[in-house]
């Protein structure tokens, strides 16, 4: 079981995902800013975390685990693989309505590309292997393939969808819609993956 957070620590968590989804650029974020959000003195957050990099770090790790849960029970109700895939697409699509473009620009960099979050598999890396997991008991995933691998491809899906649908809110001119690009990386994933029956 999870230790429970104190309540400073939870304030200063909530006030980092309040200013992103204000729009508010992470790595522009002072300790002052988040505290004063957060309602509590500045030297406090001293007290819970060594640098600032540290809480926002934590503070964005908590709220993908709070997702992963919430999305874990809903993909836990989806059929096979496809449908489970399918079913991920539906929460990434429920999470970038609400979040703001530069929010969520924010949160990828830190998650795909920072090394301090990389030193172990995130919370969206281990529900693709519960995916792939269920894929293989299901006798859907052609053999060939290393779970890792198809994680791998996964992931990439993921991350051109999550790219295409952030380019669409900046009201950059793009050919296809967002319901055809997922249809087109669902097909991709459809055709690689899947056994053909």
């Amino acid at each position: 079981m999870e230790e429970k957070l104190s309540p400073k620590v939870e304030a200063l968590y909530k006030a980092v995902m309040e200013l992103l989804l204000e729009g508010r650029e992470v790595r522009k974020m002072k300790v002052s800013e988040i505290t004063e959000k957060a309602g509590i003195g500045k030297g406090t957050a001293y007290e819970y975390f060594e640098s600032k990099e540290e809480l926002l770090v934590d503070a964005l790790d908590y709220f993908q685990k709070i997702w992963a849960d919430s999305a874990q029970e809903e993909l836990s109700r989806c059929g096979g693989f496809m449908e489970t895939v399918n079913c991920l697409f539906d929460l990434l699509d429920s999470v970038m309505k609400r979040i703001k473009r530069e929010a969520m620009v924010e949160i990828c960099n830190l998650f795909f590309f920072s090394p301090i979050v990389r030193k172990e598999k995130g919370c969206i890396v281990i529900q693709l292997y519960s995916i792939v997991e269920k894929g293989r008991r299901g006798g859907e995933l052609k053999e060939e393939f290393p779970d890792d691998y198809i994680v791998l491809a996964l992931a990439g899906r993921i991350f051109d969808y999550v790219s295409y649908s952030m380019s669409i809110k900046n009201d950059i001119k793009n050919i296809c819609t967002p319901a055809q690009i997922r249809e087109y990386l669902l097909n991709s994933i459809r055709m690689e993956f899947l056994k053909q029956t």
